[in-house]
């Protein structure tokens, strides 16, 4: 599939192959990028350290999201018993610290934890998902709640919080090495040294996507870096993306099947868990991740290390 056709959001054009326009003004939001880059920067520093003495593991990135972290944390999950997923909860309605699953019980709805949040939740190998703005607080109460292992989503930038600091890389560069808004970095590239361990795509784990063609389907998606399912577009008869974490409407994918007449909805499963109870035909595009053994040896040598 051609590059043009592989990049169907501006955003990700801009970011990953941009036109001679977009490099451009790329160039001219440097001074934005230099200062967002200092602000960034400041704000890992001058904050009290913090040592649970107890597995703490973050799986982050410096760019923002769809680097795959979810199905990396699931496969991380799968290594050790009584696991419990700290993340923020990005677009959820509630606020604060909530649990969302506690002692494989799920507590409250997707609109609370956020869709994430209740993909985790789902996943029978996850003993906890809590969602905590506040990862300080969210790490307390999940080891007061019997967490064994706390994994965090999505926090390689807290650096006051004593983990081992998983960064993930994917095979996709971005264009341009720069902080945002000229580039798709949240952190300066040299702060990959502060990782305890990359983890690249191909040498250290395996993605796997499938599903089965359909042409009765169109396939939705509301992630970052839709780009990433491209190999799957040709398998449904459309395509249609919305910003990450959006809000799906029933009348609004009603109105999708019946343009195209069709009768299934292909969907990721962070997609899935907002339609679930819309009574629609769905078929999921299953994402996974094979830990290769160098990576889960790194692992287990730290967990082992509080014994």
């Amino acid at each position: 599939m051609s590059e043009d056709k592989k990049y169907k959001l501006w955003l990700d054009r801009y970011f990953f192959n941009p036109s001679f326009f977009q490099k451009c003004l790329a160039y001219t939001l440097l001074p934005l990028s230099m200062l967002y880059a200092l602000i960034a920067i400041l704000n890992t520093c001058f904050r009290k350290k913090i040592n649970f003495e107890k597995p703490v593991i973050s799986v982050g990135n410096l760019s923002f999201g769809g680097n795959g972290k979810t199905p990396l944390c699931k496969a991380i999950a799968g290594e050790f018993e009584n696991v419990f997923i700290v993340l923020r909860g990005y677009k959820r309605k509630s606020k604060g610290l909530v649990v969302v699953k506690c002692n494989d019980e799920i507590l409250v709805d997707v609109l609370q934890s956020g869709d994430e949040a209740m993909e985790y939740a789902f996943e029978e190998k996850i003993s906890g998902v809590l969602v905590s703005e506040n990862r300080v607080e969210g790490i307390k109460k999940a080891f007061d709640l019997g967490a064994k292992v706390v994994l965090l989503d999505d926090a390689f930038s807290k650096f006051h919080i004593q983990k081992f600091d998983i960064l993930l890389e994917s095979q996709v560069k971005p264009y341009f090495n720069f902080t945002l808004p000229s580039g798709v970095y949240r952190l300066p590239k040299f702060y990959s040294k502060k990782a305890d361990f990359i983890a690249l795509e191909g040498r250290d784990f395996i993605r796997y996507s499938y599903t089965k063609e359909n042409p009765k389907a169109i396939l939705v998606t509301a992630i970052a870096k839709p780009f990433r399912l491209y190999e799957h577009f040709i398998k449904a008869r459309a395509c249609y993306f919305f910003k990450d974490h959006y809000e799906f409407k029933k009348d609004e994918l009603e109105d999708l099947l019946k343009k195209h007449n069709c009768d299934t909805l292909m969907l990721t499963f962070k997609d899935y868990v907002k339609v679930k109870d819309f009574g629609f035909k769905c078929q999921i595009i299953e994402l996974n991740i094979e830990l290769k053994e160098n990576f889960k040896e790194r692992l287990h040598q730290y967990v082992r290390s509080f014994d």
